[in-house]
């Protein structure tokens, strides 16, 4: 009896707490769960301590009984990762009844409210306001679409203006409109849709979308106008045909009108506009060219993951640079989307400067905000192989989250030059995010789980300015014009 105790509390021991990385990286595990485990933690212990003889041993079933079911409180209740997930969403026409979009949107809700740092001290009030608004027009139907929840759940997040925090659908196939690579090859712009230019488009989708910069919105509208599933989501419809006008570089104009039939698979547009594609491995995220007749080595960095091979990249890089005697190097973020920020302290090893500031943020753990206000980075260097020369780094609008924070830290401490447009995200805004599934429309929810202060906090511009303003598409030239200079 005795020794059965003893397995049985051991193992709601383990449990509990193997519950957290369990939620996190494999299965939804429902919030009751903790409960119930921590009361049958009280209940196994209570047993072995009536049995067992030893103070001291009591003391030590006492003791982690307790410091375990504080640490599966916290790890469910505060954790903003708890059940972390994503998978593929029903289809845009799916149908559901009113009380599975009113559970998507409580679902909704309940995430923002514990891991948002706007809704530390409650829910915002516009956010409340619209969120009613959509529940009473929920109360006069018996059935809506995943496309109009989709909609309706935007509708609620955007108001925060926050690029980081949105409900969106993620369909296991995606149907593009066949003639987007042709035009993106020759440089042309998308104007108008059905006629409708793109200024009139941003302001009747503006409410539609989660958005700091009106650069980033129009970047997510472009997105949505490039398929038949984003089409959906804005209310237009492929079967009634879809005209699309883009503009050309010498100014000409050109409209076609798409079909259903001309949205293809992933696959069908590969194979449709003849990409051709690596067969061995991915394009890599990062590369390096030197130019050592312009004195310059370039990194393209697509997106900001920090491994060993975005290292050794920039170990190569910074290597051949010292050899060559290269006195001008660039980082090419335009595009970039973002990921992990620590991307940005590794380049800084490279560079002759004692400490850095990386501005401030407050961290959402349920009702705790945990502050973390060491702005002042000492600069770990890389003694042998530090760069003393011209840094610039190229921005678009798309450059986004970790991207910008790339740029906001190289030109708030003073490192480099900022060419092309401001990036996509305020540096005083939100980020760090976490991801879960509505239960029922299988819709996206992403949102912030951090509040930032840029690393100048005196700055009042609300977005990442360039030193040398530009089109993205141009800033490669104008690098090589201000080198030359």
């Amino acid at each position: 009896m005795k020794i059965a105790l003893m397995i049985l509390w051991i193992l709601s021991l383990v449990i509990a707490v193997g519950s957290i990385p369990a939620s996190i990286l494999w299965f939804e595990i429902p919030e009751y769960f903790t409960v119930i485990f921590a009361t049958a933690i009280v209940i196994f212990a209570a047993g072995c301590i009536r049995i067992i003889s030893k103070r001291k041993k009591r003391i030590a079933v006492i003791i982690s009984s307790v410091v375990v079911i504080l640490i599966s409180a916290f790890g469910n209740y505060c954790n903003p990762y708890w059940n972390y997930s994503v998978t593929y969403s029903e289809t845009m026409d799916t149908v559901l009844t009113n009380r599975e979009a009113v559970e998507d949107l409580e679902c909704v809700m309940k995430h923002l409210k514990k891991c948002h740092p706007a809704f530390y001290h409650g829910i915002p009030e516009e956010v409340e306001v619209r969120y009613q608004e959509v529940l009473k027009q929920l109360g006069g139907t018996e059935t809506v679409t995943v496309c109009w929840l989709s909609q309706k759940a935007e509708y609620i997040c955007s108001v925060l203006r926050d690029g980081h925090t949105y409900v969106k659908e993620n369909p296991e196939v995606r149907h593009y409109m066949k003639d987007i690579y042709k035009f993106q090859k020759e440089n042309a712009q998308l104007v108008a849709i059905n006629g409708l230019d793109m200024k009139k488009l941003l302001e009747q989708t503006k409410e539609l979308y989660s958005y700091e910069a009106e650069s980033w919105q129009l970047h997510m509208l472009k997105n949505d106008l490039s398929s038949a599933e984003g089409l959906m989501f804005l209310g237009i419809y492929t079967d009634a045909g879809v005209e699309y006008t883009y503009e050309h570089a010498d100014g000409t104009r050109e409209s076609n009108t798409y079909h259903t039939a001309d949205f293809l698979t992933y696959d069908d547009y590969v194979s449709y506009n003849n990409i051709e594609q690596a067969s061995d491995k991915e394009e890599s995220f990062v590369s390096f060219e030197i130019d050592e007749d312009k004195s310059l080595a370039i990194l393209t960095l697509t997106s900001c993951n920090y491994n060993k091979e975005y290292k050794d990249c920039l170990l190569r890089m910074f290597r051949e640079v010292k050899e060559k005697n290269i006195q001008n190097v660039a980082v090419d973020l335009r595009d970039n989307g973002g990921g992990n920020s620590l991307v940005v302290n590794e380049f800084i090893r490279y560079l002759n400067v004692e400490s850095f500031e990386q501005g401030t943020n407050d961290w959402r753990w349920g009702c705790f905000m945990i502050p973390f206000h060491q702005s002042t980075v000492k600069n770990k260097k890389y003694e042998e192989l530090l760069f003393e020369g011209e840094v610039y780094v190229l921005t678009s609008s798309a450059s986004f989250s970790s991207a910008m924070l790339f740029a906001q830290w190289m030109v708030d401490n003073d490192l480099g030059t900022l060419i092309g447009e401001a990036p996509g995200n305020d540096p005083n805004g939100y980020g760090d995010v976490t991801m879960f599934t509505l239960p029922n429309s299988k819709l996206f929810l992403q949102t912030s789980t951090k509040v930032f202060c840029r690393a100048d906090k005196d700055n009042p511009d609300d977005l990442v300015e360039p030193d040398i303003s530009c089109d993205a598409n141009e800033a490669m030239e104008v690098l090589f014009e201000e080198i030359s200079k």
